[in-house]
Parts: C-alpha cells; structure tokens; sequence
C-alpha cells in the first residue's frame, strides 16, 4: 500500500474512532472535538511511522516532524486528505 493511501485509510479511521468517542462523552464537542483528533492523528502517525514528506521524496532531517505533520493532517478527517491528495497528483503531473 502506497504512503499516499495509507494515509487516507488511517485519516478515516482516526475520523470513525473521534466520533466514537464522541459518543460515548458527550462533554467532548467543539474544540475538545478537534484536540482529541489532532491526539489520535500524531499517535497513529508516530506508532505506523507514516510521513507525507518521505512518501513525497521530500528530504526532512527530523523524521519526527514529518510524523508529527502527518499526524495533523490525518487528523483533519478523509476529506481534507482526499483534496489534498488531488491537489498533489494536479501540481506533479
């Protein structure tokens, strides 16, 4: 599995497990909501070491940033990386 889409399936499932939790404190809502995606993202992309910078050949000399950029991005949900993955694709062909 490419990079790319790798980081859209863990995008989706870091979106599902938010609402999940969610559900289950309903205190979460609004800001609370965002942090606690924002958390979920940085955790999968350290723990699958998955980084946007490396899938892109795109030198980083702190493999932490670039999961830690990743992280943020999947957090933003499916959508945001869908776009952003054809935003991609129309500059690089």
């Amino acid at each position: 599995m490419s990079t790319i889409t790798t980081v859209l399936v863990l995008s989706l499932l870091v979106e599902i497990t938010t609402e999940i939790i969610k559900s289950s404190f309903p205190f979460i809502k609004d800001f609370r909501t965002q942090f606690v995606s924002m958390i979920l993202g940085v955790i999968i992309s350290f723990a699958t070491s998955t980084g946007v910078f490396s899938a892109l050949d795109i030198k980083i000399s702190i493999p932490a940033l670039d999961f830690f950029i990743t992280g943020l991005i999947i957090s933003r949900g499916s959508n945001i990386v869908h776009d952003l993955i054809k935003k991609i694709n129309a500059n690089f062909i």
